[in-house]
């Protein structure tokens, strides 16, 4: 019996500390980057530190990178955890993951640095963004860059970023090859520069339609501009049908 109250015992020691270790979150930048220490493999660390850091955030879940701890502590999701607040009582909050990795390089590279100093830069620009976000749905551009205002722009905008070569490998793809291919790839470029996860024009244009889902609006975007290349049907209200099917099947 003993025995098997000292197992369950480790078992159970074994589960809270996992559980411990899941919900670790830091509470201010200095803990993140203790914690980015113990946590990030030596190869990131390395890479990190060569990143310049106008494109450092790329090295980062959900952008081009594959590491997702950062965005485990400051996605949607955990809007109100520690570090998040913290960040944002220093007036950042779209800028969090470039944030805790400049800091972090800093600390790699063997930097002294300044807190109010990395915060600078990216507290003016989100100054500007929380101006923007005011006339999100309505303004033609967000973060400097275009954003379409309805299907037939997407086209004209997709086809202006790429050339006849391009064009004519997509074309000759299939509608389901070419949907995966850049789902993770230019698709997410779309999510995110057009804004489809903070709020556009675009993004407007489907909840109309009733698609409120970014990675939907994206897939739609996608398959609608294979149809076009190939002289296709779209077929819009059979596709956003689809979605909204899925959506209802998915609540049951």
């Amino acid at each position: 019996m003993k025995i098997i109250l000292d197992t369950l015992a480790i078992l159970l020691f074994t589960i809270i500390s996992s559980f411990g270790q899941i919900k670790k979150v830091p509470k201010n930048l200095k803990q993140a980057i203790a914690f980015l220490n113990s946590d990030c493999p030596d190869s990131l660390k390395t890479i990190i530190k060569i990143t310049d850091d106008k494109d450092i955030k790329r090295l980062s879940y959900p952008w081009d990178g594959e590491y997702k701890t950062i965005f485990e502590w400051t996605s949607d999701e955990n809007d109100n955890s520690a570090i998040v607040k913290y960040l944002k009582s220093r007036g950042i909050s779209s800028h969090q993951t470039e944030v805790i990795l400049i800091a972090f390089k800093r600390f790699l590279l063997g930097k002294q640095f300044d807190e109010d100093l990395v915060y600078q830069p990216f507290q003016e620009i989100e100054k500007k963004w929380t101006a923007e976000d005011k006339i999100k749905f309505t303004t033609d551009s967000l973060r400097g860059i275009y954003i379409p205002q309805n299907l037939e722009d997407c086209f004209n905008q997709i086809n202006s970023f790429w050339d006849d070569s391009i064009k004519l490998k997509v074309k000759n793809l299939t509608e389901d090859d070419f949907s995966s291919k850049v789902h993770l790839g230019f698709g997410m470029w779309m999510r995110n520069n057009w804004q489809l996860w903070g709020g556009s024009r675009l993004s407007k244009f489907f909840n109309d339609k009733g698609i409120y889902n970014p990675e939907d609006m994206s897939g739609i975007i996608l398959d609608s501009y294979h149809r076009y290349l190939n002289s296709k049907a779209i077929k819009l209200d059979e596709q956003i049908q689809y979605y909204k099917d899925y959506w209802e099947k998915s609540k049951k």
